[in-house]
């Protein structure tokens, strides 16, 4: 790397499974390693659940946090790299290289510190539920991510850190790197955004496909050639850029992460058990004040958050002697969880949209999925109702691969430009969309509904074929045609 012939800091270097060896520099970011922030992140499946189904599944967030900081690295040098070579340092708008490169390094290790247990169940049943917290600007892991930055000791000491080494602006630029997408910014931050997280393959869907393939067992899901993907990247004001002869990596990379979603994170079992912790959260959330302890970051005070992690949560439910029915359920869904006891599978046959579909009668008539999701489970409680189901009613529930916390799709809609290096510059060629390229290699993204319902009643035969039915009857009611049929 670059960074390493010029600044005479100390290298220490980690084994990994997947890349061998992940160098870190130990003043820098091996102390920043050494933080309770990050090391809570080992007890953060990074999964979730998923190794109830694959036990080799069981690997957490901090590894990958550390393939995310390796991965940055290398995309960031690059295309810095290549950008000064073809435009001259003024294209860094007045950062240094080095500081760049390292300010994403920091923010690909720290962009997933904010999860909380269970990651994106507790983000689905806590943060998103919570009107304060969304007042407050602290709906979603990222938000949180850069509170715990903004407002607690982690802060401070990346900006110790990089001003001990000459890296002035470490602090400001980890932050913009990790915060939302903010037009005004400028072109090169904008650039690293999407080295890290904000691009269709950023630092952290490759390493979390490679990664997730590896442990689960699905390994020809992982096989991502992310060195070709990053050098044959190019950067034009404050896109990436693909390399003409690189269309073939890249539509190999999204089979990968179409098949890994409908494989491993979107297993049924998989998603029963995430309803499983959601609701068990849900009823939990009061007795153990969990909007409290996220606001608290924000009063620098960020301890009672830092306890959360997928164990400690487990102990301190089973833990309260409130006898409230709330904490009753919670105790309830935690020895669920404990036990690997399943109380949901899918019913019936999903009803899949095909994309990309914006003119769609779909869209027209909902906007968005989670409205459809609204509507089909309306017209799911008539039916069920009307057919002498009515005690089961809140034990069914819809499930779509279009969650905010679940980016199942991979971009479908999005275009691509791609290009070809001269000599002196960079030269656009041609545009195509995701869904053109997913198209070629024969894969078609898809909105997916599924109803989930409960199994002591699905073992019953006659009663899952009736369930069937009106599931069959709801969605054409709901969507005008049979499942199945492209709309």
């Amino acid at each position: 790397m670059v960074i390493t012939s010029i600044l005479k800091l100390k290298w220490g270097f980690i084994r990994d499974p997947i890349y061998n060896y992940i160098p870190f520099i130990k003043e820098v970011e091996g102390r920043i390693i050494d933080t309770p922030y990050v090391q809570r992140l080992r007890r953060i499946h990074q999964l979730q659940i998923a190794h109830y189904i694959y036990p080799g599944a069981d690997h957490k967030r901090f590894q990958h946090s550390l393939g995310v900081m390796h991965l940055a690295g290398l995309f960031s040098e690059h295309l810095l790299s290549t950008a000064v070579a073809l435009e001259g340092e003024n294209v860094l708008e007045g950062f240094s290289l080095q500081e760049l490169i390292e300010a994403s390094r920091i923010a690909g290790l720290l962009h997933d510190v904010g999860h909380g247990p269970y990651s994106h169940s507790f983000e689905d049943s806590v943060l998103l539920k919570s009107d304060v917290l969304k007042k407050e600007g602290l709906n979603d892991h990222e938000k949180v991510g850069v509170a715990l930055i903004k407002y607690t000791d982690l802060g401070s000491l990346i900006d110790k850190i990089g001003k001990e080494y000459g890296f002035d602006n470490l602090y400001d630029l980890v932050l913009k790197l990790l915060e939302h997408y903010n037009p005004t910014y400028p072109n090169i931050i904008k650039l690293l955004q999407k080295v890290v997280k904000n691009w269709i393959y950023p630092a952290d869907i490759m390493d979390f496909l490679i990664r997730d393939s590896y442990y689960a067992g699905t390994k020809e899901y992982g096989t991502i050639d992310y060195y070709r993907l990053i050098f044959y990247s190019y950067p034009y004001k404050d896109l990436i850029v693909l390399d003409e002869k690189n269309i073939n990596t890249l539509r190999s990379f999204l089979q990968s992460r179409q098949y890994m979603f409908e494989t491993v994170y979107l297993h049924p079992i998989c998603r029963s058990f995430e309803h499983t912790i959601q609701l068990m959260l849900s009823h939990a959330k009061e007795a153990l004040d969990l909007e409290g302890r996220v606001l608290s970051i924000k009063e620098g005070k960020p301890e009672r958050y830092l306890e959360l992690d997928d164990y400690s949560i487990l102990y301190m439910i089973r833990s309260l002697n409130n006898n409230s029915e709330d904490v009753k359920k919670a105790k309830q869904y935690a020895e669920d969880i404990i036990n690997r006891r399943k109380r949901w599978k899918p019913v019936g046959k999903p009803y899949e949209i095909s994309l990309p579909a914006h003119n769609a009668p779909f869209f027209y008539k909902f906007g968005d999925p989670a409205i459809a999701a609204k509507e089909i489970m309306r017209v799911l409680r008539e039916h069920l109702i009307d057919r002498g189901f009515k005690e089961f009613v809140d034990d069914f529930w819809i499930d779509h691969n279009m969650r905010r916390t679940l980016p199942a799709l991979p971009y479908p809609l999005h275009f691509i430009h791609l290009a070809r290096k001269l000599e002196g510059t960079i030269k656009i060629v041609d545009g195509i969309p995701l869904s053109k390229i997913l198209e070629d290699a024969g894969l078609q993204p898809k909105i997916t509904y599924t109803v989930y319902g409960p199994i002591n009643i699905l073992k019953d035969f006659e009663k899952r074929k009736a369930l069937e039915e009106i599931i069959h009857n709801v969605f054409i009611e709901v969507f005008g045609t049979t499942p199945g049929v492209t709309m």
